[in-house]
């Protein structure tokens, strides 16, 4: 990709972004679902667990041969892994079998250091599959971040939003909650853009 290109497209998300942070589809339009059928890996990133662990347990029961992955910060705080300690015992107490559950720890910060963690993980298992679960707001960017930091493989990715999140995209300039995440998103989309060539697809 060329630099007149890069360029084109940083004034077309920084355009995206304001709309995002102003706009009416600012949240829904952060929101994907790409399914997989029978992954190999179903990852659950860190933090907001209230609402990713649940779906991540609901995914392990149906497809009972994958492995669930958990990410673990390097310097773990609220912000980060809300509740990193008792991640292991929640999920087994949903009824996953301790021994599915690898807790994978980054070396770098961020979405994109979990994809890198994950990236250097599924490499020695083999895994071919990926199921990323995270926060509705969160997934766009997720998932774009996975699939450029596996672009060197065959691995086919994808995402599934938390159903137990409290977000409302359709009306997400109503709560704190909300307001703050969709901000939050739109700015770290175009960072991600600018700092790791991570352009989230446009559909």
């Amino acid at each position: 990709m060329d630099e007149v290109t890069i360029r084109r497209l940083l004034v077309v998300l920084s355009a995206l972004a304001i709309v995002g942070v102003c706009g009416r589809y600012g949240g829904s339009s952060l929101v994907v679902e790409r399914p997989v059928e029978s992954p190999d890996l179903i990852v659950a990133l860190a933090s907001h667990e209230w609402e990713r662990l649940p779906e991540a347990a609901r995914l392990a029961a149906r497809y009972s041969t994958s492995r669930l992955v958990l990410t673990l910060p390097a310097a773990i705080s609220e912000l980060n892994c809300h509740d990193c300690g008792n991640r292991v015992a929640r999920l087994v107490r949903m009824g996953i079998d301790v021994r599915r559950i690898t807790v994978v720890p980054l070396v770098a910060s961020g979405t994109y250091g979990e994809a890198l963690a994950v990236h250097r993980f599924a490499a020695g298992v083999p895994a071919r599959k990926l199921l990323i679960v995270t926060s509705p707001y969160h997934t766009r960017r997720a998932l774009a971040t996975f699939r450029t930091v596996f672009r060197d493989t065959a691995a086919e990715i994808g995402v599934a939003p938390a159903p137990d999140s409290p977000a409302d995209p359709r009306h997400w300039w109503r709560t704190p909650y909300d307001r703050w995440y969709v901000r939050y998103e739109w700015l770290a989309t175009v960072y991600y853009a600018l700092r790791y060539g991570v352009f989230p697809e446009v559909n």
